[in-house]
C-alpha cells in the first residue's frame, strides 16, 4: 500500500511539473534559434561576406523540405522523439562551433555548407518539440499555447542577450548557439518518453512520396492555408 501511495504521489508530482518541464524545452529550442539567425546578416557583413546573406538564409528553407523525407520516417517508426531531438541538437552543436573558423577565414563556401548541415539537424527538431508535447499533455487545446508561447518568449530574450553582451555582430552569438544547443541536448533526455507512433509498420512507397500529406490539401481550410502561405 505504501508503494502504491508513493507510486501515486510521484505521478502527481510529475504531472505537476510537466508544463513547466515542456515551456522550458520550447524556450530553450527557440533561444538557439534566435541566437544565431537574427543577427547571421550583420556579422557576415562585418567579415566582408554579405554577397552571401541570400544564399545563408536560404539554407533554413531548403532544409525544412528535404529533412523530413527521411528523418520523419524513422521518427515515425523506429525512434523515440526525445532520443532524435537530443542527436540532432548535439550534432547541429558540433557543427556551429566550427562556423566562426569558417567566417574568419572568410571561406563562404565553408560557411554555407556549414550552415545548411546545421539548419538540417535543426529545423526537424521543430517538429519534434510539439511531437513531445502534444504526446505528453493531457488537455492539449489548453495547455499547448502556454507551452509554446514561452519559445517565443525565448526567442525575444536571446535577442536582448546577445544585444546586452555586445556580441550581435561577432560570431560569439555561435558559440552561444552551441553551448545551449549541448544544453538542450542533454536536457532532451530527461523530458517524458514519446514513442514512435508507427512503429512496426513497414515502410510503403507512398511514404516515400509524401502522399499523405498532400492528401490534406483535399481539406477545404488547409487548401485555402496553404495558398495564402504560398509566396
Amino acid at each position: 500500500m505504501v508503494t502504491t501511495t508513493e507510486g501515486r504521489e510521484s505521478v502527481r508530482v510529475s504531472h505537476r511539473f510537466l508544463v513547466p518541464r515542456l515551456s522550458l524545452m520550447m524556450f530553450m529550442q527557440f533561444f538557439i534559434w534566435g541566437s544565431w539567425s537574427v543577427t547571421l546578416g550583420l556579422v557576415m557583413t562585418r567579415y566582408e561576406m554579405s554577397l552571401l546573406i541570400g544564399d545563408a538564409f536560404s539554407a533554413g528553407p531548403i532544409a525544412s523540405i528535404l529533412s523530413p523525407f527521411v528523418l520523419g520516417m524513422l521518427v515515425d517508426r523506429f525512434f523515440a522523439s526525445q532520443k532524435v531531438m537530443a542527436v540532432m541538437h548535439l550534432a547541429g552543436a558540433a557543427i556551429l562551433w566550427f562556423v566562426p573558423q569558417a567566417l574568419v577565414a572568410q571561406n563562404g563556401a565553408l560557411l554555407i555548407g556549414l550552415l545548411f548541415g546545421y539548419t538540417l539537424c535543426y529545423m526537424p527538431t521543430l517538429a519534434l518539440t510539439n511531437n513531445i508535447a502534444f504526446h505528453s499533455l493531457a488537455n492539449v487545446d489548453k495547455t499547448f499555447p502556454v507551452v509554446r508561447v514561452f519559445g517565443t518568449i525565448g526567442w525575444i530574450i536571446a535577442g536582448i542577450c546577445i544585444g546586452v553582451t555586445g556580441i550581435s555582430d561577432t560570431t560569439g552569438i555561435f558559440t552561444l548557439a552551441a553551448l545551449c544547443s549541448v544544453a538542450l541536448a542533454l536536457y532532451s533526455l530527461t523530458l517524458p518518453h514519446t514513442p514512435a507512433p508507427a512503429k512496426g509498420m513497414p515502410v510503403q512507397f507512398r511514404d516515400l512520396l509524401c502522399a499523405d500529406a498532400f492528401a490534406l490539401l483535399k481539406t477545404r481550410h488547409f487548401l485555402i492555408f496553404s495558398l495564402c502561405a504560398h509566396p
